[in-house]
This record gives C-alpha cells, sequence and structure tokens, in this order.
C-alpha cells in the first residue's frame, strides 16, 4: 500500500481505463470503476470508505460522483481530472458504451438491487438513465466546472489532463513525484479491446431484458424514478 492515495475524478470514456493501468505501471494497487465500494439504500448512493482504502488507487464515475467526500476524507490525496474534447466524449458515450436504462426501461427487473444501484448512478452521474446528447453535454460541462471550482477554493493541486488528446507521463508522473517509466503510455479501451467490451455488456443487458419479469407502465417507471430522486 502506498502512502498517498490517488483518486481518478474524471467521467466515464475520459481515458479512465489507461489512467488506470498507467498507474498500476506506476505501483499503485489500483481499481478501475470500484462498484464493490458503491452502495445503495432508499434512492441514496454512499462509498464504502472502508472498502475503498483496499487499493491506492481508484478511478472513474463511481470516484467522480464523490469526489468532495473524498478530498475530505482524504486531504493529503492526489486528485487527477481526466477530460476529453467534449463531442467526441458525447459520440463515445453515444457509440461506444452500453446504457443499462435502454434495456431495461419499463422492466420489473429494474427494481433489483443491482440494477436500480447502476441506473441511480447513471441518473445522478450524467442526469439520465440512457443517453441524451443535450443533457450529457450539461453534465459533462457542470462536472468539470464543480471540480475545477472546488480544488481552486480549496487551494489544492489538481491534475487536469488529456489522456485522449495525446497527454502522457511527464505531466502525471510530475505530478505523482515518480520517474518516468521506460515503457509506453498505456492506450486502453480502444480498438478490438473497445468493440469486445461493448458486445459483451450488450449481450449481458439484452439477456436481462428479456428475462419474463412484469412490465410497467411509463407513469410507473416515472413513479421509481422520482421517489429515488427525492428520497
Amino acid at each position: 500500500m502506498l502512502n498517498v492515495r490517488v483518486f481518478g475524478i474524471g467521467l466515464s470514456k475520459t481515458g479512465t481505463t489507461s489512467l488506470t493501468r498507467a498507474l498500476e505501471i506506476l505501483g499503485y494497487r489500483t481499481n478501475h470503476f470500484p462498484y464493490s465500494a458503491l452502495r445503495y439504500h432508499s434512492g441514496q448512493l454512499s462509498l464504502d470508505l472502508d472498502r475503498l482504502c483496499k487499493w491506492d488507487a481508484c478511478t472513474d464515475s463511481p470516484i467522480a460522483l464523490f469526489h468532495q467526500l473524498l478530498e475530505q476524507k482524504f486531504p493529503e490525496g492526489k486528485f487527477i481530472l481526466t477530460k476529453r474534447d467534449i463531442n467526441s466524449w458525447l459520440d463515445s458515450c453515444q457509440y461506444n458504451h452500453v446504457w443499462p436504462g435502454n434495456y431495461v426501461r419499463n422492466k420489473a427487473i429494474r427494481l433489483l438491487p443491482h440494477v436500480r444501484k447502476i441506473l441511480c448512478l447513471h441518473r445522478k452521474t450524467f442526469g439520465a438513465e440512457i443517453f441524451h446528447r443535450d443533457i450529457f453535454r450539461e453534465a459533462y460541462e457542470s462536472h468539470e466546472e464543480t471540480v475545477i471550482d472546488y480544488f481552486a477554493q480549496k487551494k489544492k493541486e489538481l491534475l487536469i489532463i488529456d489522456i485522449c488528446g495525446g497527454d502522457s507521463w511527464a505531466p502525471l508522473c510530475d505530478f505523482l513525484n515518480h520517474p518516468v517509466p521506460e515503457v509506453p503510455f498505456p492506450r486502453e479501451n480502444v480498438g478490438k479491446f473497445k468493440r469486445l467490451k461493448r458486445s459483451s455488456r450488450h449481450t449481458l443487458w439484452k439477456g436481462l431484458s428479456v428475462l419474463p419479469t412484469p412490465t410497467l407502465s411509463e407513469q410507473q417507471v416515472q413513479q421509481i424514478v422520482t421517489s429515488s430522486a427525492a428520497s
């Protein structure tokens, strides 16, 4: 376990997989998308900090959502905001990601704890359960602005890095006070691997969507979403 924890607080599809691999190369035990530390109860999400402490570093949306809590609990931690050209990010969200809300929108299976948790995460992080370009754009811009403003007020250093745009070892290693490794910077979740990952997720959620469970009316769906948002 390294002394200083690192948190990647960029949204999904901003190079978080590459950041995770880079941190692993630097010696950090890193968890990409630490879903097992995310808790859901009565419409609210929380982080199990004891479980999170199993790793030196964590990245992706569950971490991005709780960046303020994590800074307060780990004031000596290092925080990295991965960013990306917003139109490129929106295209990736639309064409290279699987959104469970598309598959379980009106299915009673959405009431299962695991499904409720992931849908709640997407609503709170991206503003919607399914991709919507304008809503996602607003969520991305709001997240970036909130993070930058929060750390500026804390007078705390924040690394902003554009891995998708070509940033690599130099800014990351300088920020972490680590020598630059003699290996290329990892470029993960691209090409064939990305397509395979998306296909496997599509198959999983498509399979869940056709299970013989009751169909919900639009009114019932809205009541579930509203009650979750209000609780």
